[in-house]
């Protein structure tokens, strides 16, 4: 019986390395975007990269599954769950791709390795949907997407997966 109270008594005052409140963002400005990590119960999750232009809220996310943009707006009305079909377009290379809807946003798996390159070096980004095209500012992209390559390199490197011994770095 005492065993079991002084467990519960343990448990109540847990010790800091147990305790460990997830720290806050990391961010870091390169040319007009800003570079994030994100971490959920003190896991690497992903890196991101946002920027807003015209009421458009751009983000460039990196995880485990590859590289997706996210764009959103207050004035929009989406379907939530619906796939709209959009065609993608930088500098001189295009493709279609799906936007999955949200309330007031849409994500687009960026899948193509040679046109996420023409991100790098396009100076815009068409999203042309049924109803209108869309234009994200790609100005300072080289930069930033090599900053957010490295910022998921280094921090998927450096999860406590590879090492648990070890707190790892939340720089961006």
């Amino acid at each position: 019986m005492r065993a079991i109270i002084a467990f519960a008594c343990l448990l109540t005052l847990e010790s800091p390395a147990f305790a460990q409140q997830p720290p806050e963002a990391q961010t870091i400005a390169v040319g007009p975007w800003t570079i994030a990590t994100t971490y959920k119960a003190d896991r690497f999750e992903n890196c991101t990269m946002t920027r807003s232009s015209d009421g458009l809220g751009i983000v460039f996310l990196r995880n485990q599954d590859g590289l997706l943009l996210s764009l959103d707006s207050a004035k929009w009305k989406l379907e939530r769950g619906k796939a709209y079909s959009v065609r993608l377009a930088a500098g001189s290379r295009s493709g279609d791709a799906k936007a999955l809807a949200e309330s007031k946003s849409v994500t687009i798996a960026l899948a193509d390795a040679a046109f996420n390159e023409r991100l790098r070096i396009a100076n815009v980004l068409e999203v042309r949907g049924e109803g209108m095209t869309l234009r994200v500012p790609l100005d300072g992209s080289a930069a930033a997407l090599d900053r957010l390559d490295a910022c998921f390199d280094k921090n998927l490197r450096q999860s406590p997966e590879s090492n648990p011994f070890v707190a790892p770095t939340r720089r961006p």
